[in-house]
């Protein structure tokens, strides 16, 4: 099954993912990156690991692993 991983130092809290995620799977941690930002983290129960996170990130925070 694929995985979904993320580079979290990379997240800048835009929350383009969280609102396009179809089965509400990601959400700011309440925590701050090396940055300063609230980043994202997955719901491993609720991702189906369709990859639209992956598209709308203009930041290159998601990965799909096989």
């Amino acid at each position: 099954m694929a995985t979904l991983n993320l580079n979290v130092e990379r997240c800048k809290s835009c929350s383009y993912c969280i609102i396009s995620c179809p089965k509400k799977a990601l959400q700011l941690s309440g925590s701050l990156n090396k940055e300063g930002y609230d980043y994202v983290i997955v719901d491993d129960d609720k991702c189906i690991r369709c990859g639209i996170c992956y598209t709308v990130c203009p930041d290159n925070v998601f990965e799909i692993a096989e």
